[in-house]
């Protein structure tokens, strides 16, 4: 379309692809994070096999719950959690009491900072993948935009 002589067409095809993108790239932020989400929690449930962890009811084990996206303040989240009551002694550790006595100490096992420090490298991955599939997406696009 001219306007004033001067030819805007491929801005107005930029300003298309930005509108279409805008709508794409929540979308594939939301299934990454969900992806590692689901990858953080298997590495969490396995980190608990690893570190020995026996547990007589299992309630630990199902307590490690995958939480929801959210955004907050243009970041991105996703929580993997415990909701069992009582994850935080098995993170950080008691004190062992036996007939009212303190006989000694439980160290925490640490289980989600263990699978956290083991899991960044491949959130790191994961993101690049987003990144470069963000990418192809413009390319294609743009390549498109140039046929008509």
């Amino acid at each position: 379309m001219a306007r004033d002589g001067i030819d805007l067409s491929e801005l107005d095809n930029y300003a298309e692809w930005v509108a279409k993108m805008s709508e794409v790239w929540p979308k594939k932020v939301k299934k990454t994070m969900r992806k590692s989400g689901v990858q953080l929690k298997r590495r969490t449930l396995r980190q608990m096999r690893l570190v020995n962890l026996r547990t007589i009811t299992g309630n630990y084990k199902a307590g490690i719950t995958l939480g929801k996206y959210y955004q907050k303040q243009g970041q991105h989240y996703i929580r993997v959690y415990s909701n069992a009551p009582h994850a935080h002694l098995i993170e950080q550790g008691h004190d062992v009491v036996r007939g009212g006595k303190k006989v000694g100490f439980a160290p925490g096992r640490k289980v989600f900072a263990l699978a956290e420090e083991d899991y960044e490298d491949k959130f790191f991955q994961n993101c690049e993948e987003l990144v470069d599939e963000v990418i192809n997406c413009l390319l294609y696009t743009s390549d498109a935009a140039d046929d008509r």
